[in-house]
C-alpha cells in the first residue's frame, strides 16, 4: 500500500536545486568561471553532468581530468564572491511549507552547501520555516548518499522510517533517505533529468501541495 504524504511528520529537504533554482547562478557559474580561469572552458551540460553526482564529485573529477590541483581553490574564489544574480524560490513552495506546519509537521534541510545558505534563505523568505539546517560546517556527517544526517534529524525530532520524508532533486538525496529507510520524494526538474526510486515524484509544488490537501 502507497504511503500517504499527510501522514508524514518530519519532511528533509535539500536545498539546491530543491529549495531555489540555485545551479545556473551558483555551482555550475563558479566552477565554469574557475575552468576558464585556469584554460579549460567547459559547457554547461558538461559541469551539470558532473555535478548531478555531487559538487565535491565536478571539482574532483575536473581536477583530476585536467590535472589541476589548484581548481577547488578557484572555485571557493568565486563561490565567496556570491551568485551573479539572486537564485529564484520554486513557485508555491512557501504554501506547501505552511500546508506541512498546519498538518503538524516538521521541515528541516539537509544540505552539502556551507554557511552560504543562510543569506539565501533569509532573501527567499524560507529562514523560519525549517527548525533545523545541517550543513558540512555543523558535524562531521559522511556526504550523501550516506544516511547518517537523516538518522540524526529522525532521533533529534521522533522521526520514525514511516513517517520521515527525504525531499530532492538528485539520486543522491533520495539515496541518502532510502538509506536512512525513510520515504522520498523526488522533484523532476530540467537542470537533473534523473528518475531516482522514489515514493512520491512531482515536477512542481503545485502537485506537492495537491497531494498534501
Amino acid at each position: 500500500m502507497k504511503p500517504n504524504l499527510k501522514d508524514m511528520r518530519l519532511f528533509i529537504w535539500d536545498f539546491d536545486g530543491t529549495l531555489m533554482d540555485t545551479y545556473p547562478v551558483t555551482f555550475v557559474s563558479y566552477l565554469q568561471r574557475a575552468l576558464q580561469d585556469l584554460g579549460h572552458p567547459t559547457s554547461y551540460e558538461d559541469i551539470m553532468q558532473q555535478m548531478m553526482v555531487t559538487v565535491p564529485h565536478a571539482i574532483r573529477y575536473y581536477a583530476q581530468y585536467y590535472d589541476l590541483p589548484q581548481l577547488r581553490e578557484r572555485y571557493i574564489f568565486y563561490r565567496d564572491q556570491g551568485p551573479v544574480a539572486p537564485p529564484a524560490v520554486y513557485p508555491q513552495l512557501k504554501e506547501v511549507l505552511a500546508r506541512i506546519r498546519e498538518l503538524g509537521g516538521v521541515s528541516c534541510i539537509y544540505t552539502h552547501r556551507g554557511a552560504t545558505i543562510f543569506p539565501f534563505l533569509e532573501q527567499g523568505g524560507l529562514r523560519q520555516a525549517f527548525l533545523e539546517v545541517v550543513t558540512p560546517d555543523d558535524a562531521p556527517f559522511a556526504e550523501k548518499p550516506a544516511p547518517d544526517t537523516v538518522l540524526y534529524l529522525m532521533e533529534k525530532y521522533g522521526g520514525t522510517p514511516e513517517t520521515t520524508v527525504m525531499i530532492g532533486d538528485r539520486e543522491c538525496d533520495l539515496g541518502s533517505g532510502r538509506n536512512a529507510g525513510c520515504r522520498t520524494l523526488h522533484l523532476l526538474t530540467p537542470a537533473v533529468p534523473e528518475y531516482p526510486a522514489c515514493d512520491w515524484r512531482i515536477e512542481n509544488y503545485r502537485q506537492m501541495l495537491d497531494i498534501l490537501k
